[in-house]
């Protein structure tokens, strides 16, 4: 016969793997509902400071910068101008793709240069990055349209992610 110690040990191990898992088919844990839509700025950025302080309302600790702000040996005739919005992830799917609409929506309000928008989010597990041409910011904000986060990563025009897949 086993003592109680014992059992209690067992039924608490054994609740805690029931509890635990979870099918293939669900959201991660704190990951956001799909089906979002990216937030609308209602005014134009005029400076990668303005954006930054606008994506701070939905993106936590989110960086904003121009390749030629942040890099010295910025070749002003050769390189192209990337806007980069860089975030630490959790790796949660629904809302990285939220993260992701949201910078290229106000990205197309950006009333400065950049040839390239880079959304990079960093996990424990590796980084993500999505890249989108000025060209596809457009289609995707034009016209008033909304970016939806669930199609915005099939959008982009290279992407470099190990860590949603």
């Amino acid at each position: 016969m086993k003592s109680v110690p014992q059992l209690v040990s067992a039924l608490t191990v054994a609740l805690a793997l029931s509890l635990g898992g979870c099918s293939a088919g669900e959201p991660d844990a704190g990951d956001i509902e799909p089906g979002q839509s990216a937030e609308v700025p209602s005014s134009d950025f005029d400076s990668t400071d303005a954006l930054g302080d606008y994506l701070r309302e939905s993106i936590d600790e989110v960086h904003v910068h121009r390749e030629s702000e942040s890099n010295p040996d910025f070749d002003h005739e050769g390189d192209a101008e990337r806007l980069h919005v860089e975030f630490p992830s959790a790796g949660q799917t629904n809302t990285d793709r939220k993260a992701t609409a949201d910078a290229v929506q106000a990205a197309g309000s950006a009333q400065f240069d950049y040839d390239v928008l880079m959304v990079t989010g960093t996990t424990d597990a590796g980084t993500w990055s999505y890249m989108f041409s000025t060209d596809s910011v457009d289609e995707l904000t034009g016209g008033g349209s909304v970016v939806e986060a669930d199609t915005v990563w099939d959008v982009a025009d290279q992407d470099f992610d190990s860590v949603h897949r």
